[in-house]
């Protein structure tokens, strides 16, 4: 089951690289939690929400890319894939380039909470492993 889970995630990404949106929420739950803890603690629900934590993490940069690196299979539920983020600041024009670690919960075949952590240890942690 876990393995199945890796596979249905990896789905998302590779929907994201293609900037297939649709594809990306195929296999979200329609009441999806979306929560940041950094820099606000704010926590987003639904396909809309998705969209407005997406927005919300990007704003503040003229250019934004992500790509993927890997995906750990956290135990029956949960998979944690780390995101390395390219961006360069509207205003100062500094590139920013830091990893990220995005811990989803699945439940009947559907992503059901996307946990968005600046560390790896975070997401480890969430998921009630260790480093």
């Amino acid at each position: 089951m876990s393995q199945d889970n890796v596979e249905l995630v990896r789905r998302a990404y590779e929907a994201y690289e293609q900037g297939d949106l649709a594809g990306m929420l195929k296999d979200a739950d329609p009441d999806q939690v979306i929560y940041r803890p950094d820099p606000d603690g704010r926590t987003y629900r639904g396909p809309e929400g998705f969209l407005q934590a997406f927005m919300d993490w990007t704003e503040g940069f003229d250019e934004f890319r992500a790509s993927v690196g890997e995906f750990i299979d956290a135990n029956d539920s949960q998979v944690i894939v780390r995101v390395h983020q390219h961006a360069v600041g509207a205003q100062s024009g500094v590139p920013i380039e830091a990893d990220f670690w995005f811990l989803h919960t699945i439940r009947d075949k559907k992503i059901v909470r996307l946990d968005m952590f600046s560390r790896k240890a975070q997401a480890l942690q969430a998921a009630g492993l260790r480093e």
